[in-house]
């Protein structure tokens, strides 16, 4: 026989109360070689993400970090990131995307770490645990009753807590590297990518140059503002293909574009296939939650 009492005075409480911290997005992306989703910014989530397996590279507010099985990241709201998979080693990653929560240890609601703290880390002997928290979630979500979303934020809460207690414990300095005027260009790309979007429009709204636009944001980025708007298009059209029974014409027209055999030839450059093809390959693969 095994029993352990737990008393108050061993326990530290992480979040603030009246801060509840939902589960707002859980998803598992895996077996796709050409996955990869292009810089963009989530104004109100917190991203906790799992390398279950494969390789790859997270860009990070500037910053390039190699992935690997065990890999670790938080991406706090407000950060421009991208995460591309390596073809040869397709990524298997895990996000939890939370919300509404305050630390103690932060002034701010919303944030996870302190802004000196590296945003990428190793799960250590913390893996099989963040592992299976990742799974159980994927599970319990799967009933879709009312009761199981109170059950899935009492795990993800669980999860932030392993998170917490790895980057807490062994924190990896880093400053954080300033974007300048690109977190607003990003931001307003993000929010507007289903309109006619040109550099010489986004000069005339930033009162900046389209040359020095162009330069600057792809020396950030690694693409021109005009490629990231299409990448950032074909993302969401991936997303819709997977998750929804949309004929292509109506997701053709969401993202931006009225002429959908432009917009299939486009998809096939960025993804590898044609969009039915990419939805008959990938719908049964890929997982998502939302509410």
């Amino acid at each position: 026989m095994f029993l352990e009492e737990f008393h108050s005075y061993h326990r530290e409480e992480l979040f603030e109360k009246g801060c509840p911290l939902t589960l707002c997005r859980l998803s598992h992306s895996f077996q796709d070689p050409n996955w990869s989703y292009h810089y963009h910014l989530h104004s109100n989530e917190t991203e906790l993400v799992y390398i279950a397996g494969g390789t790859g590279t997270l860009s990070i507010n500037a910053s390039t970090y190699r992935l690997k099985k065990g890999s670790l990241l938080v991406v706090e709201r407000g950060s421009i990131h991208s995460l591309t998979s390596d073809q040869s080693e397709p990524l298997d990653c895990w996000t939890c995307a939370i919300t509404g929560f305050k630390l103690k240890a932060l002034p701010e609601e919303g944030f996870f770490l302190p802004p000196d703290v590296c945003p990428a880390t190793e799960a250590g002997e913390w893996l099989e645990l963040i592992d299976n928290l990742f799974r159980e979630l994927d599970y319990i979500r799967q009933f879709q009753s009312g009761l199981c979303y109170t059950i899935c934020d009492q795990m993800a809460a669980a999860l932030a807590c392993v998170f917490y207690e790895r980057y807490y414990t062994s924190p990896r300095p880093e400053p954080q590297k300033n974007a300048y005027f690109l977190r607003d260009i990003l931001n307003y790309l993000n929010e507007n990518y289903t309109k006619t979007i040109t550099l010489g429009k986004l000069s005339e709204r930033f009162h900046i140059s389209a040359d020095h636009i162009s330069h600057v944001f792809r020396s950030v980025y690694g693409v021109s503002p005009i490629h990231y708007l299409i990448a950032r298009r074909m993302n969401e059209a991936a997303w819709l293909l997977i998750h929804t029974d949309l004929d292509v014409v109506v997701i053709s027209q969401q993202v931006g574009y009225e002429n959908v055999y432009h917009f299939s030839k486009l998809f096939g450059k960025y993804k590898g296939c044609a969009p039915l093809a990419f939805r008959e390959k990938y719908k049964n693969k890929w997982h998502q939650m939302e509410r």
